[in-house]
């Protein structure tokens, strides 16, 4: 009885050591998101997008998805395709490159709170998503249709 005991103080340390970092994090982000900052941070951070394929309003859901995380990551993307504000082929790389690259503000806190060093949380991961969207992005431009063709989704 008292290896349960023991383990299950440990499992309240583990998720009081994520509630720490979590909740202060999420009360700073919706902050910023009111007040109009995430959407600054999304101008300055857009500009390394281009080059693989995505302009400001594709970038705004990669960014999201950096700092919130996948799921509300997810709703902005779909979001934006609903109402055409990015291409099918940048819903390709966003989703690329939110596949391998969500939630790293969060993720990166939380490991470094355990004792990771904060490059090698951060830079394989950005620069893997990276290269993987950049290549998802040149076979789009490779395969690309004719103006005026589309491909059917499949309901």
């Amino acid at each position: 009885m008292t290896v349960l005991w023991e383990g299950f103080l440990q499992g309240l340390q583990g998720v009081w050591t994520v509630a720490r970092v979590v909740i202060p994090l999420m009360i700073i982000l919706e902050i910023a998101q009111g007040n109009g900052l995430l959407q600054k941070l999304n101008r300055l951070l857009a500009r390394p997008f281009r080059a693989i394929g995505l302009g400001e309003e594709g970038a705004f859901p990669v960014v999201v998805a950096m700092v919130f995380g996948l799921t509300f990551g997810s709703g902005v993307i779909l979001n934006h395709v609903r109402e055409g504000k990015v291409s099918p082929e940048e819903t390709k790389v966003i989703g690329t490159f939110m596949a391998l690259a969500h939630a790293l503000i969060e993720d990166t806190i939380i490991f470094m709170s355990l004792g990771a060093p904060l490059l090698l949380l951060i830079l394989p991961r950005v620069m893997v998503a990276y290269l993987m969207a950049y290549l998802v992005n040149r076979r789009n431009q490779h395969l690309s249709l004719p103006e005026g063709h589309h491909i059917q989704g499949i309901n």
